[in-house]
């Protein structure tokens, strides 16, 4: 029986759902990086805990993050762009709160959505 403050390890079949369910936030970067997205999402979600109404949002922004501070991935120019303009689109809309390894999706109030901030 875990307590309330164990943090659990993610299963394998968690971590590939959670896989195909960010992969409809970032269709550019997936599209480009093609293989090597499976490979680098695992690697984050071991680290990762998404939660919150809007999680899988959480999920996405925080593996943009990660894919942004990985110097050693390498990611290509195009990659890159893709990359940015996936992560530009969400964060209209939503900002990222860190807790730690827990992520949340916060939705931005409508006049800053407008104003694209």
């Amino acid at each position: 029986m875990l307590n309330s403050g164990a943090m659990e390890t993610p299963s394998p079949s968690d971590s590939v759902e959670r896989l195909w369910k960010t992969a409809r936030y970032l269709p550019q970067t997936v599209r480009l990086l093609g293989t090597r997205y499976r490979t680098l999402f695992l690697a984050h979600a071991q680290r990762c805990r998404p939660h919150g109404d809007a999680a899988v949002v959480a999920d996405a922004l925080a593996f943009a993050d990660f894919l942004s501070k990985q110097e050693r991935v390498g990611l290509l120019a195009p990659e890159r762009t893709a990359l940015r303009r996936d992560e530009r689109a969400l964060r209209r809309r939503f900002r990222l709160r860190r807790d730690g390894d827990a992520v949340e999706a916060i939705e931005k109030w409508k006049i800053l959505q407008w104003l694209r901030l």
